[in-house]
């Protein structure tokens, strides 16, 4: 255009000599409005160049994909189309920058194949999407979805959301936003299994508490009857009855003591009160004193009680954890023993692990009871040889104190033949 205005002024120099004055002053304002125009339309064009960068600047550093496409109304609400590589029903007008990093596609291949897109969409998903953008089309209502891509071979999660607006050839344009929402489905995902496991544990926690409570009820209806009983027998001076009163009235006191110590220990273990302190001792010297303090019982049931463990196996273990473990498989040992049976401990010691067993001659464990008795949820104990069932507590306290220590605890079993329950330690590296 400065080229053309030149050219005129100077064709225009040549003729000045025949213009009259004022013809030649409105011709030089006219050649200087030309000038101006010029000057005007070079600013406007840097204008709005420099109004583009920023724009693109701005869309590309969002931490979001932006997206516009255009759809045409006589193939967007085809189904097929959608699922189209080489023939989609719409052209892409524009995508930042984070559009294509999200997607890990390259910008140029995009645009001119948009249909690359359904590639990466996770097979289970892709025919909600395909439906979507139909029905989107369909009824001009915002699309808004949510689902999986195959990026890089690793999953990610995606939200679409856009809006539609309509043109004059019923086209329609749609300009929506891409989120990579990977990170809030794992939280969301964690969540949710963090409160099932809530609720399981509440569940499991609300069923064992009811079955305390039954279970705490029979030896204290045992201990008030028979009392009253025993003292029926004093006052007729009854010495057989006496003592067989006492002797039930004993049993029934001591499994209550027995099942409030555990349940003590077993709400400090789950509180966190109770302390994991491990040492070394040998651990011979703790078996001998379990095996002197149920000797009184087993006597009452002409069962012996037998120590095979080697006096110079040494542990690293919270000592008093694992005098309630043994403690615990020794008196149910005792307690499903027929009389005139044998319960034995013995201990093996190998370079990795100290592995104790307890083993009896009692009633054995049926396979359905022995699949279930290790866990909190179930109420499923054999009755022992004078008919009493118990809660289980013992055990399940047996199970959280070894695996406390890093070990494992087992038991084998058959009905009729008794029962060896097992349980590890295993050695730390700088045993003595």
């Amino acid at each position: 255009m400065k080229e053309s205005i030149k050219l005129e002024y100077m064709e225009s120099q040549a003729k000045t000599i025949q213009l009259p004055l004022p013809e030649m002053t409105l011709l030089k304002d006219e050649i200087g409005d030309l000038g101006k125009t010029g000057g005007n339309q070079n600013k406007h064009d840097r204008a709005i160049r420099l109004e583009r960068e920023l724009y693109l600047d701005l869309s590309n550093a969002l931490p979001s994909g932006i997206y516009r496409l255009r759809v045409f109304h006589e193939v967007g609400t085809i189904e097929e189309k959608w699922s189209s590589l080489d023939d989609a029903p719409y052209i892409i007008e524009f995508v930042n920058d984070r559009f294509c990093e999200i997607l890990n596609l390259d910008k140029h291949t995009f645009e001119k194949t948009p249909g690359i897109i359904n590639h990466l969409i996770f097979e289970a998903d892709k025919a909600e999407f395909f439906r979507k953008n139909v029905e989107a089309n369909l009824y001009t209502i915002p699309f808004k979805w949510e689902g999986r891509f195959i990026i890089k071979d690793q999953m990610i999660w995606v939200h679409f959301e856009s809006i539609p607006r309509v043109l004059e050839n019923k086209d329609i344009i749609w300009t929506g936003i891409l989120y990579d929402i990977s990170e809030l489905k794992k939280a969301e995902q964690e969540l949710k299994s963090i409160n099932q496991e809530l609720q399981k544990v509440n569940a499991e926690k609300d069923r064992f508490f009811s079955i305390i409570a039954h279970d705490l009820k029979s030896p204290f209806n045992s201990i008030l009857g028979f009392s009253n009983i025993l003292l029926e027998s004093a006052q007729e001076e009854d010495l057989e009855s006496i003592k067989k009163y006492a002797q039930i009235i004993s049993h029934s006191s001591q499994s209550a003591m027995n099942l409030l110590t555990n349940l003590m220990q077993w709400s400090q273990s789950q509180t966190g009160r109770m302390n994991f302190i491990p040492e070394y001792f040998i651990l011979g010297d703790i078996i001998d004193e379990i095996v002197l303090l149920s000797t009184d019982i087993a006597v009452q049931k002409s069962i012996t009680i037998t120590n095979d463990s080697p006096s110079e196996i040494t542990v690293y273990a919270d000592k008093a954890m694992i005098g309630t473990v043994i403690r615990n498989l020794v008196s149910n040992a005792i307690k499903f023993t027929t009389p005139g049976g044998r319960v034995t401990i013995s201990a093996e010691a190998t370079q990795d692990e100290v592995r104790i067993s307890i083993s009896d001659t009692g009633v054995g464990i049926s396979k359905p009871v022995l699949e279930k008795i290790l866990h909190i949820d179930s109420n499923c104990s054999t009755p022992d040889t004078q008919g009493e069932k118990g809660t289980g507590l013992g055990l399940i306290l047996c199970k959280e104190f070894i695996e406390k220590h890093g070990g494992k605890i087992g038991v084998e079993s058959e009905p009729g033949k008794g029962s060896v329950f097992h349980f590890t330690i295993p050695c730390p590296p700088n045993v003595p």
